[in-house]
């Protein structure tokens, strides 16, 4: 008989289900490659269910095709936001369930098959989605190889969803269609959200001042040869901005910038001497990375934004959260994110939250006492 391969091998199952609560939600993978090194989930055909204010599904571009497939190597050049897509360019995630809050909407609700890949000619890691998430921030090729093909979905998770009509909650679930096994991966700003940048030099406006130079302009068609074109063009204008900020973060201006005056250029050089001035007046020195993360948020609008009242947290917990998880079949393991140092979950709720969704997971499921990762590495540095 011919040897079974290790993704179809029975796999072998936790007493009890494991709860690993961290800070950063990209920290959640190492569990997700322990489990399958403990053979506790397949080599391959994983499904996450993500309930998340932020889809997280972006691709770091200089990121290679090859490092995302070089199993746990890949951990440290991770953040937040990119976390996801690797781990289904090596085919251990084939299927990303994103459940949102109804104050997010990064993708349209929908169900479709996306492929990943490396681009043929960088050997970086891109997608064939044609949706204003991937064309922003130029990570669409129509060429892929060593491609892989996973299935996303993305849904709204509301308490108002399921008010008064229990057929809503069976509708999602037979939508949904979640088979085992599965991660359920929970990020604490589902809850309440925050955004951040809307602080960063408030008095400056610096936020709003980002969104005409960081524009991103939808095409008017989605042929592939317009994408293509679509896409050269934003990948210039990120690379002239890392340049330019890069400059920044060396000299604290832009006198001596030897690359093209642009209009580009000029943009940045006003906004850079207003945060130069307001720095001097809070007698710090200016954070430019902070400024040029804050606009690569700006190319579709903004962040999400909802400080939610305990009430409204509540409701999502008891009123959406319960429901679902009474109605699919248990997850293999859940991760936890508190994404509260970053400041995408209010510091000031983020423990209430965390208990209510530890507490409603114990009540409904046989777990372990949870692993509180953040604090291990939080006392370890």
């Amino acid at each position: 008989m011919a040897e079974i391969c290790d993704e179809f091998k029975p796999q072998k199952r936790f007493k009890k289900i494991p709860i690993y609560v961290v800070e950063e939600h990209n920290d959640a993978l190492q569990f997700i490659y322990s489990a399958i090194g403990g053979k506790k989930l397949p080599l391959e055909g994983t499904t996450l269910l993500h309930l998340d204010a932020h889809p997280d599904m972006l691709i770091d571009r200089k990121l290679k095709g090859e490092e995302a497939r070089s199993g746990r190597h890949v951990l440290p050049l991770l953040q937040i936001e990119n976390w996801i897509v690797p781990a289904a360019a090596a085919g251990h995630i084939s299927r990303v369930v994103w459940l949102r809050p109804p104050w997010a909407s990064q993708f349209r609700d929908d169900t479709r098959a996306i492929h990943v890949g490396d681009h043929p000619t960088t050997g970086e890691l891109r997608v064939d989605c044609k949706e204003p998430y991937y064309l922003s921030d130029a990570l669409y090729s129509s060429q892929l190889v060593n491609k892989r093909k996973f299935m996303f979905t993305s849904a709204e998770l509301s308490d108002a969803l399921f008010a008064g009509d229990e057929n809503n909650i069976q509708k999602l679930i037979t939508n949904l269609n979640l088979l085992q096994p599965y991660v359920l991966d929970i990020d604490l700003d589902f809850f309440s959200t925050g955004n951040p940048f809307l602080g960063l030099y408030e008095s400056i406006n610096v936020y709003d001042r980002l969104q005409p130079i960081f524009e991103f302009k939808l095409p008017d068609d989605n042929e592939t040869e317009t994408m293509n074109k679509v896409v050269a063009s934003r990948e210039r204008q990120l690379e002239e901005l890392e340049h330019l900020f890069q400059h920044l973060e060396q000299y604290d201006n832009l006198n001596e910038y030897e690359g093209e005056k642009s209009q580009l250029y000029h943009m940045v050089a006003d906004l850079a001497a207003a945060v130069l001035a307001e720095a001097e007046r809070l007698n710090e020195k200016p954070d430019w990375w902070a400024v040029f993360a804050g606009g690569c948020t700006r190319d579709q609008g903004g962040l999400p934004y909802h400080i939610s009242t305990e009430q409204e947290i509540q409701n999502l917990v008891k009123k959406a959260l319960v429901p679902l998880l009474k109605n699919i079949p248990p997850p293999v393991l859940i991760t936890v994110a508190r994404s509260t140092d970053d400041g995408y979950c209010p510091p000031h709720q983020v423990e209430y939250i965390q208990s209510l969704v530890l507490e409603t997971l114990k009540e409904i499921y046989d777990t372990d006492d949870p692993a509180l990762f953040y604090l291990n590495v939080n006392t370890s540095e």
